[in-house]
């Protein structure tokens, strides 16, 4: 089982690892929150197509992340198959085949390609925000933005933790092939997941340990983390991606809302 190493994309020398993280969380919940306002999966398309630029102009190696890229193909790819199978009772569905008792109908499908875009782009276009962004940066990036210090930590300690958990669970793996463990077919899996679960736990717990007495013995409970050695200002590049953030997002709500493109009532999500 391969680990999940974001660190590795940090090194590079983009235009998207110098803007400032302020645009880049800007520029990534524009990606969050338009998805939400299309039930058309050809407008979809288009935002994920509008997303590719950023994902080739951060030159971000597919190898270091491909457990991650490929979680999240398999979520979004269940939410399609579930929902294509999903019986939503609705009189002019047709139905596109059978599988036994379960019937594969049309509106099952398009509701599907919907829900897989909305996992799918999001999901995506955060990967890119936290490949090209040093995490420390980022919480600063929130507290300059006046999100709460214990808010920002927070999301500091999720991304720096969730690589460590990875890590452990790919050391647990290989102590598992060391000791000949089965891992082979489904069942095989599972019980190396199984075996797998008790261990990571406690780790995980040991780890958050050492990083919540790390961070106390460096006075985060009086709140006091609001000087910076780094100083943070937007660059004209800074202030061109978010100008044209906002330009993005207000064509997204003219499109869909003032034009009324976009929607579909047939969907049932």
């Amino acid at each position: 089982m391969a680990a999940i190493d974001f660190v590795s994309n940090l090194d590079e020398n983009t235009w998207v690892h110098k803007l400032d993280p302020r645009a880049k969380l800007l520029l990534i919940l524009s990606f969050v929150i338009i998805p939400l306002l299309f039930l058309n999966p050809v407008y979809l398309t288009t935002i994920l197509m509008l997303g590719l630029p950023l994902w080739f102009a951060a030159r971000i190696k597919i190898k270091p992340i491909l457990p991650l890229l490929v979680t999240i193909v398999i979520l979004a790819m269940s939410a399609i198959v579930f929902a294509t199978f999903y019986n939503y009772n609705q009189p002019n569905a047709n139905i596109l085949f059978s599988i036994g008792s379960l019937q594969a109908t049309d509106i099952g499908l398009y509701s599907g390609l919907i829900l897989g875009y909305r996992i799918a782009i999001p999901c995506f276009m955060t990967i890119i925000l936290i490949s090209t962004t040093d995490p420390a940066l980022l919480a600063k990036g929130l507290m300059k933005m006046k999100v709460p210090i214990s808010v920002a930590f927070m999301f500091l300690g999720t991304l720096r933790f969730f690589p460590l958990v990875f890590e452990e669970l790919t050391n647990i793996s290989n102590a598992q092939t060391i000791r000949g463990v089965n891992k082979k077919g489904i069942r095989g899996s599972w019980n190396s997941f199984r075996l797998a679960v008790f261990p990571l736990l406690i780790n995980s717990l040991r780890r958050s340990r050492t990083m919540g007495l790390a961070v106390e013995s460096k006075g985060f409970s009086k709140m006091a983390w609001k000087e910076y050695y780094q100083d943070m200002k937007f660059s004209n590049i800074d202030i061109f991606i978010t100008i044209l953030t906002i330009i993005f997002l207000i064509a997204a709500l003219y499109v869909r809302f003032v034009l009324g493109l976009g929607a579909d009532n047939s969907v049932v999500l």
